[in-house]
């Protein structure tokens, strides 16, 4: 007899499979034409798991695709939420409650009876990024909520000095990754460097004022940009974030007839050089230089595609 449950084979007589316990469709008195009926549906059965297997196989060799993976990551976090509302309540509180408090005070025509305290409110001002535009801001109290409170309870758990320690591998790895991939990796650096700059200079400049363009009262954000991204860099951790542009590239590729997008080497190369940017920023800032990140920035970005295409290779190389 053959198990229809699990595909175990027993002797005729027994009336349970000796595996898994499930009982056998057909007792011992079966007739042979029966029997065979039941061996042709467990041959039938068998080819299609192995066409299932060949097809398991051939996605797992195919470049996995942005859109699908957004869709499963927001459902995860949807099917997470009703457990987390009271985190998320708690959360959007705080948030709210620094935004009404401090967004509406004005540091250059403030009441007499706060000028006081003008440093105090200047530096939670600038800490918690209130006067930055509604996207540096949102990614700010996001990164503070997931990957702050991470790295605060392993600065409890394990020290300061030993959940830091991951950032000594940043050089190490990116000479790794530089040596690996040669003169191909340089229009990957200038791309990377060069987006750094422009959203660096974005994220530091608000609205609000007409005058307040790359400022340092908004540059805050950008720091904790560039101090995350280098953290998960030195933990060689596949985050979101790096999981996003690698199948992004992925996408990119697709529509360029590739196929295959970003290596790992291109993407750790080109989230440095990132990080690179962001920081390149600050001295424009002291500079006064308004619109330098997104100059300097667009002229970097074009060298980085210009030489990519003179040099006859894509900014990337084989995984």
């Amino acid at each position: 007899m053959i198990c229809m449950k699990c595909l175990a084979t027993a002797p005729d007589e027994f009336e349970k499979c000796p595996k898994c316990g499930a009982a056998f469709k057909l007792n011992p008195s079966t007739d042979f034409g029966k029997r065979l009926n039941i061996k042709n549906e467990w041959r039938a059965s068998m080819a299609n798991k192995d066409a299932q297997d060949s097809t398991s196989k051939l996605q797992k060799n195919q470049p996995e695709s942005l859109i699908p993976w957004i869709k499963s990551e927001f459902k995860k976090a949807m099917s997470n939420a009703p457990k987390r509302i009271k985190t998320l309540a708690i959360y959007g509180g705080i948030v709210l409650a620094v935004n009404l408090i401090f967004w509406t005070v004005d540091p250059y025509f403030m009441p007499l009876w706060l000028q006081p305290f003008r440093g105090l409110i200047s530096t939670v001002v600038f800490l918690t990024a209130t006067y930055n535009d509604i996207i540096p801001k949102t990614i700010f109290w996001v990164i503070i909520f997931t990957f702050g409170k991470k790295l605060f309870h392993s600065m409890r758990k394990k020290g300061f000095k030993a959940s830091f320690e991951c950032l000594k591998n940043v050089v190490p790895n990116f000479k790794s990754a530089l040596g690996r991939m040669g003169q191909s990796a340089y229009p990957l650096l200038l791309i990377g460097a060069g987006m750094g700059l422009m959203i660096a200079n974005n994220f530091a400049s608000y609205s609000r004022f007409s005058g307040a363009r790359n400022k340092f009262d908004k540059y805050f954000i950008v720091l904790v940009m560039a101090f995350t991204i280098s953290y998960l860099l030195g933990e060689a951790n596949k985050t979101g974030f790096y999981k996003f542009i690698k199948l992004g590239s992925n996408d990119l590729a697709k529509l360029a007839g590739r196929k295959r997008g970003l290596s790992d080497d291109s993407v750790y190369l080109l989230l440095s050089a990132f990080v690179a940017g962001l920081l390149l920023d600050a001295p424009l800032i002291l500079m006064k230089f308004m619109y330098g990140g997104y100059m300097l920035g667009a002229v970097a970005v074009l060298a980085g595609f210009a030489l990519a295409v003179a040099s006859g290779k894509k900014p990337e190389v084989k995984a």
